[in-house]
C-alpha cells in the first residue's frame, strides 16, 4: 500500500507544482509591473513639481513685465502729455503772431 500512497503523493506534489509555478511567474511579472509603475508615477511627480515651478516663475516673471509696461505706460503718457502741452503753446504763438 506504501507504493500507491507514494505514488498519489507525487502525483499531488507534480500538480501542486504545476499550480505553484504559473503562479510564480505571474507573480514575479507583477512585482515587475508594480516597480514600473512607481517609476513612473515618481516621474509625473517630479514633472508635476517642474510645472508648478515654471508656472510660479512665470507669475513672477509676468508680475515684473506688467510693472515694466506701466512704468512705460506712464512715461508715454507724460510724453504725450508734454506733447500736446508743446503744440498748445507752439499754437498760441503762431495766434500771437498772426493777430
Amino acid at each position: 500500500m506504501t507504493p500507491w500512497v507514494d505514488t498519489i503523493l507525487l502525483i499531488a506534489l507534480v500538480a501542486t507544482s504545476a499550480c505553484v509555478v504559473p503562479m510564480y511567474l505571474k507573480l514575479k511579472r507583477l512585482d515587475r509591473t508594480q516597480a514600473e509603475y512607481g517609476r513612473i508615477l515618481m516621474q509625473s511627480g517630479h514633472a508635476l513639481t517642474q510645472a508648478g515651478d515654471a508656472v510660479r516663475g512665470f507669475s513672477t516673471e509676468g508680475r515684473e513685465i506688467l510693472e515694466a509696461l506701466d512704468q512705460r505706460i506712464g512715461e508715454a503718457r507724460q510724453l504725450l502729455a508734454d506733447l500736446e502741452a508743446s503744440r498748445r503753446d507752439l499754437s498760441a504763438t503762431r495766434a500771437g503772431r498772426v493777430g
